[in-house]
């Protein structure tokens, strides 16, 4: 509430006597109001002083009731590596910084270890950053902290009454100025006449604070403190998402240790631990309506797969489970389970709404037009064992050129994943790929029903690595294999790609070659067989510029780019439409011979049955830039070769010696492939 009229000095006086009317305490519970004596504080939050927001207590109890804190005996590890370093370490980092993905139990981790230090009397003042809350301005933060830090410390809470006192406009100053005159240079002073233990300042969530710049400009006054009085007894303990803009920052802070919180075994039990523990709980409170040996061990286990490590994930299930509102845990389970597999079970609601908001909130903090580029990095990362089975771009520096992403486009479309992303440096990048730091996001993309606008469909996804695969094909044919005329150079041993946009001289040719090995492994029949409705027109317009003159003669077939294409476009036909194509024709039909040869039929399938003749041909591109392409195929052989014509180049006798060669050795029969084909 804002208080009414007296002079700032009054106000402050008075906000600091009623303080001192209490006994001093470490901290506030995160779920206890101020209770102040009986006058305008009583049962106060928040409070202002001259426009200036105090916020009490550790948290704030409207924005988080009950506060996250970490289940019994998980997370044991972490705790105790921050008690070390605030109690015997403390001359290396004044400050520490406590980074992990979304979900992993950051806020939980820092509420513990506050409770832990309260106990220790170690306990100075924290901040919890929240957007829902409106919790995420920078004019707040060193108001609320002085308030804390007055209650924790009695001879600051008197050096600070005093020193608002003197200077009644020193609250109207910026940030910066507030900082080092209320909390740095009071604690220099008071320090220097009786030095005292450290005690810990949390500040959680700086990744929720309003805009990159307030939250540097947080670590910069942190920074410049420690810098320049090394001796205050502050610890800054700093929680985050490992967002790109402050692994930038602490990366140049020499004064901060760093720890992040991953998903690993410990993690994993850690969850299971906690999943187990709480259907105890529910067991208990339903123990009228659930029988002794629920949930049956196929389920409990289908549920810690899922989960897999992740806290928020197995929360949010468990709050389902749990809902009162249903008051059934056998059928919230059983519908819960219903939903992650995807089946056709009817569920009444999202069970996973609390997850879904979080990347949905992750999403949509990604600007739209950048979103664009940022769709396709997860186009390929939802799709990728479609895309690229054999896992060719094996690096993120290899997936951007293949993606036509210099550095800077790949790391600005990267930016806003970094809470739901393993995105390597760009010292990393060579070596190291993009990485789901866990598969409930990459869930959440692929269901329509869940991620909604931000969807990742396979149609959608396939059409976009279409358009790069043939870009790319299109270059490595044009540079390089225009005059290979019928010999295949399947290894392409060549120079590096052209237009390649992110390579050093020392690895262009490696990069170069992730994709030419995709160009030759990617395709296959179960990426392709799926129902196209109809296909992108950029796509289209990307193929009628393709120059199918310098296409080797395996790769219309072979790879197959054309399987789902309607056969009526002008891109793609089995019809001739143009003297052009005519002429093609009659190219074929000089290299057949007398041999029998039909339309192919759409859509076309990579594999034959064993006992099928075939030999079908279509026509691709426009004008001079069409080719005639055509596989042949023998009934008792799983041998099938596929060939094309240029329109600018009549078959040569070699040409058609060598086709009649390949003929013999697949066992072809004339007479028996006429018979087949009708």
């Amino acid at each position: 509430m804002t208080l009414p009229a007296p002079s700032i000095v009054d106000r402050t006086k008075n906000w600091l006597r009623l303080l001192s009317r209490r006994s001093p305490s470490p901290s506030i519970r995160p779920n206890q109001q101020i209770d102040i004596g009986k006058s305008s504080f009583s049962n106060a939050h928040d409070f202002t002083i001259n426009g200036v927001s105090f916020q009490a207590g550790k948290q704030d109890s409207s924005a988080r009731y009950p506060p996250p804190r970490c289940h019994p005996d998980t997370r044991l590890k972490i705790r105790e590596k921050l008690m070390r370093w605030l109690v015997t370490e403390y001359d290396d980092w004044k400050m520490l910084w406590v980074r992990g993905s979304a979900g992993t139990g950051k806020s939980a981790v820092a509420q513990s270890f506050a409770d832990s230090c309260e106990e220790e009397g170690l306990f100075g003042a924290s901040y919890f950053f929240s957007r829902i809350a409106g919790r995420d301005k920078l004019e707040a933060v060193v108001p609320t902290l002085v308030y804390q830090l007055a209650r924790s410390v009695p001879e600051y809470h008197s050096f600070i009454e005093h020193r608002l006192a003197k200077d009644q406009i020193l609250l109207r100053n910026s940030p910066p100025i507030q900082f080092r005159k209320l909390i740095v240079e009071p604690f220099a002073t008071l320090q220097r006449e009786r030095p005292r233990k450290p005690i810990i300042v949390i500040l959680d969530g700086l990744d929720e604070c309003a805009g990159e710049k307030a939250q540097r400009e947080i670590l910069k006054m942190i920074t410049n403190a420690i810098r320049t009085n090394p001796d205050i007894p502050l610890r800054w303990l700093i929680f985050s998402r490992p967002e790109a803009h402050l692994k930038n920052t602490f990366s140049r802070t020499s004064e901060c240790g760093r720890e992040e919180l991953i998903i690993d075994t410990e993690c994993r039990e850690n969850v299971e631990r906690y999943v187990k523990d709480r259907l105890i709980e529910i067991k208990a409170t339903y123990n009228d309506m659930i029988p002794a040996g629920w949930p049956p061990e196929t389920k409990l286990q289908e549920l810690l797969d899922v989960v897999s490590g992740l806290f928020i994930f197995a929360s949010t299930c468990l709050n389902y489970i749990d809902d009162p509102e249903e008051a059934d845990p056998i059928s919230q389970l059983d519908s819960l389970l219903s939903f992650l597999h995807r089946s056709q079970g009817v569920v009444s609601r999202n069970p996973l709404a609390a997850l879904d908001l979080l990347y949905s909130r992750i999403l949509q903090d990604i600007p739209p037009l950048v979103f664009e580029t940022t769709r396709k990095l997860l186009a390929f990362m939802c799709h990728r064992n479609k895309l690229d089975p054999q896992h060719r771009l094996v690096s993120a520096q290899a997936l951007s050129n293949f993606l036509r992403l210099d550095q800077h486009a790949f790391y600005k479309a990267a930016r806003g994943l970094y809470s739901a992303i393993s995105v390597p440096e760009p010292g990393d990048a060579a070596g190291t790929q993009l990485q789901f730091y866990h598969a409930s996001f990459q869930d959440f993309l692929l269901d329509p029903h869940r991620s909604d606008k931000f969807v990742i469909g396979e149609y959608k996804a396939l059409v976009i690595f279409l358009q790069l695969f043939i870009y790319w094909s299109e270059v490595d044919f044009t540079h390089f294999h225009a005059c290979d005329g019928w010999n295949i150079d399947a290894e392409h041993k060549h120079d590096s790609l052209p237009g390649l946009t992110w390579a050093s001289e020392d690895d262009r040719l490696r990069v170069s070659q992730s994709i030419t090995e995709l160009l030759e492994n990617s395709l296959f029949d179960e990426i392709l067989d799926i129902q196209w409705e109809g296909v992108d027109e950029v796509l289209l317009s990307q193929l009628s510029n393709v120059d199918f003159r310098y296409w080797k003669p395996a790769y219309p077939f072979g790879i197959a780019i054309f399987c789902r294409l309607d056969p009526s476009t002008s891109v793609v036909r089995t019809e001739p439409s143009s003297p052009t194509d005519y002429k093609l024709l009659e190219y074929f039909k000089l290299v057949i011979g007398n041999g029998v040869a039909k339309r192919a039929r759409f859509p076309l399938s990579l594999d034959l049955p064993d006992d099928e003749w075939n030999r079908e041909y279509l026509f691709i591109g426009h004008g001079l830039k069409s080719v005639i392409a055509w596989r042949t195929k023998s009934g008792g052989s799983n041998d099938q070769r596929a060939h094309s014509l240029r329109s600018d180049q009549e078959p040569t006798d070699a040409q058609i010696s060598a086709y009649r060669d390949a003929l013999r050795d697949m066992n072809w029969n004339e007479e028996e492939a006429a018979l087949a084909m009708g």
